[in-house]
């Protein structure tokens, strides 16, 4: 997609690789932290 924006749509296709390149970069960031922490909004009761 982005080698036929290339010709086209320069700009558009700029836009686009920033997008896939944060997108990618939040994946490996994503896969540094494996296994992932669970996060919740619960609040669980512990005292028993």
């Amino acid at each position: 997609m982005l080698n036929a924006l290339a010709g086209t749509d320069p700009e558009m296709k700029e836009k686009y690789r920033e997008t896939e390149r944060q997108m990618l970069e939040n994946m490996a960031n994503t896969l540094k932290e494996w296994p992932p922490v669970i996060k919740t909004n619960l609040k669980l009761n512990t005292t028993n």
